[in-house]
């Protein structure tokens, strides 16, 4: 189906289906971007890379670039804390859309995982009857479940027996499930294991430390050991120093983020693409 059809036969789809509000839509912004408007504001897509040690990108970060309709900036963080909890699912459930579609639009054939922020209520919700047109786009446009990682930042405070359902149940549909946010409010490892994530990242906080004190790299050292244990991987984000890169790396951290390894870009930045703009050439 051409692009300009497919966007208005899932404008059709999204006028009639749960989270259906007026005037909220896609449109093609450019030969390979789409944008979303969403009561009020435009949405558009940005990409932070994630790097295997040795080099090979395996995954993209996507994040939500906010707008007015007169171009003002808006912080997303601000526009989810100001939502109630059904508009930031609906809000998340758009979100996550117009990433597939973008990701999908500039992939170009190749290999790699799309990672997507959602909210603990957004994530106890997914995968149900309302999800069934992002299952329908992920078949449309080439992709599986298993392609896609659903990051969730796990504060502690949520019910575990529900998220661990909740995570269960996604990663048995296919999904990859990521604990984001790692450390910054807890490291209880009872508790990690009852969720049975996929992947666990570790929060800046963890690696902000270890950068610069030894008693901090022994901890994250010693975090990283038992996180592997449980059989998860690890993913080290907000690297921007290579003291972090290497602190990272001799803590046996499996993937690397961060502004040192390449910033959120409107593309899917590929390793060639990424070393010539000064970064990804750091992960030996």
């Amino acid at each position: 189906m051409p692009p300009h059809d497919f966007i208005q036969h899932l404008n059709l789809w999204l006028r009639s289906g749960p989270d259906a509000h007026g005037g909220d839509r896609f449109e093609l912004a450019g030969p390979r971007e789409v944008h979303a408007h969403f009561r009020g504001r435009v949405f558009r897509s940005l990409f932070q890379p994630q790097i295997r040690r040795g080099g090979e990108v395996v995954c993209h970060e996507a994040f939500l670039q906010v707008l007015t309709r007169d171009g003002a900036g808006v912080s997303p963080q601000a526009l989810f804390e100001q939502a109630g909890d059904d508009e930031a699912i609906a809000l998340d459930r758009m979100a996550f859309k117009l990433h597939l579609l973008n990701f999908a639009r500039q992939r170009s054939g190749q290999e790699g995982q799309l990672a997507l922020n959602l909210g603990p209520q957004t994530l106890l919700a997914f995968g149900g009857e309302q999800d069934r047109l992002f299952r329908a786009l992920l078949g449309d446009s080439g992709l599986s479940p298993r392609q896609v990682v659903l990051e969730v930042a796990d504060h502690g405070f949520e019910d575990c027996a529900s998220l661990a359902a909740a995570i269960a149940r996604c990663r048995g549909q296919g999904y990859r499930v990521a604990i984001d946010n790692f450390g910054r409010f807890s490291c209880d490892m009872e508790r990690l294991e009852t969720l049975a994530p996929d992947i666990v990242k570790l929060d800046r906080c963890l690696i902000g430390h270890a950068g610069h004190l030894g008693f901090a790299r022994r901890v994250l050292v010693e975090l990283c050991a038992e996180v592997r244990r449980l059989g998860m991987q690890l993913v080290s984000q907000s690297i921007e120093s290579r003291q972090q890169l290497q602190a990272a790396m001799a803590s046996g951290v499996d993937i690397f983020q961060g502004h040192l390894i390449g910033r959120p870009a409107q593309q899917c930045l590929s390793l060639g693409q990424l070393a010539a703009r000064g970064g990804c050439g750091l992960v030996a």
